[in-house]
């Protein structure tokens, strides 16, 4: 059996810490596929900046489709 992986998106879940025990959660869609964990956590660092809140969690989901094809016997 044969499986491949097709991506399907990707989304970005940054916490902000607003004080007194709250916390502001935004969340961002449509992210490219080949953003590494370097870009990401440089796109949380200008967020976090321009709304002067301190990001104090990234989380990152990615969701893939698995296809599974049976083996091809010769």
């Amino acid at each position: 059996m044969t499986v491949k992986a097709e991506w399907k998106k990707t989304g970005i879940y940054l916490e902000h810490d607003l004080g007194e025990g709250k916390t502001r959660r935004r969340t961002f869609n449509g992210v490219n596929a080949s953003a590494t964990d370097d870009k990401i956590a440089e796109f949380a660092e200008i967020i976090g900046k321009l709304t002067g809140e301190n990001v104090v969690n990234i989380k990152v989901t990615r969701t893939e489709e698995l296809s599974a094809s049976p083996a091809v016997s010769e």
